[in-house]
């Protein structure tokens, strides 16, 4: 009789295709349960029945709901992290940053994105360690990215600030606005227009606490410069 391991090694290629394929099942199954229901009313007997896989399927992958739900809080910080890309600083320090606040609230304070928070922040009391997860795999990583970011700004006279890490969440803090309640309540999104607005105003905020002195100036005269030229 062949082992398991034997009849994988001679399998095709289609065959792993195939557990690729109902491993994306049950990922998809599961996000979209625990977006619907919650972590706590999910449970994995749905989820088998929603990726149409077998128990013993779903638990191969899987050996618990909390694992299941941690690999999805990876991959979806994973995700967002690819969809949000860092600017080149060569385009100007407020472009740069207006280009990055926007795409953060594009890809961050969608009701979806809300959901998902909403759904692990419910578990903080049983499972913090699926919260801290989050905090490591999502805002911690975009806060250093961020923090990297303005360093760079500094770097070239651009900024000044003691703490980078510091000026960062402050940054992240007044390009967002009240919009991370405005969403978590389900109230009416604010249009684009206005979303953009609250994005410059916090960028705006920033610079007059942060920006070098002088930067400004310079650079008014360097455009007047070549605008004579």
């Amino acid at each position: 009789m062949k082992s398991p391991s034997a009849d994988h090694a001679t399998a095709g290629s289609t065959e792993a295709h195939v557990a690729g394929r109902k491993e994306c099942s049950v990922i998809e199954a599961a996000r979209k349960l625990f977006l619907e229901q919650g972590f706590a009313e999910t449970s994995m007997d749905a989820i088998a029945r929603s990726a149409c896989v077998s128990k013993a399927t779903l638990y191969a992958y899987f050996p618990s709901k909390e694992a299941l739900f941690a690999h999805l809080i990876e991959a979806e910080c994973r995700l967002k992290a690819s969809r949000l890309k860092m600017p080149d600083l060569d385009i100007g320090l407020v472009e740069a940053l207006r280009s990055f606040a926007r795409q953060f609230v594009e890809v961050y304070l969608t009701p979806e994105s809300m959901a998902f928070f909403q759904a692990i922040s419910s578990e903080r009391m049983r499972f913090p360690q699926l919260c801290r997860l989050f905090f490591e795999s999502g805002p911690k990583n975009e806060l250093m990215r961020v923090a990297a970011l303005l360093e760079e700004a500094k770097d070239r006279g651009l900024l000044t600030f003691s703490d980078a890490t510091e000026a960062a969440s402050h940054f992240l803090s007044l390009v967002r606005g009240d919009l991370p309640l405005h969403t978590a309540l389900g109230l009416e999104p604010r249009a684009e227009a206005s979303a953009n607005a609250m994005v410059d105003a916090g960028i705006d905020a920033f610079l007059r606490a942060y920006r070098r002195e002088g930067t400004s100036r310079v650079a008014a005269r360097c455009r007047n410069k070549t605008a004579s030229n």
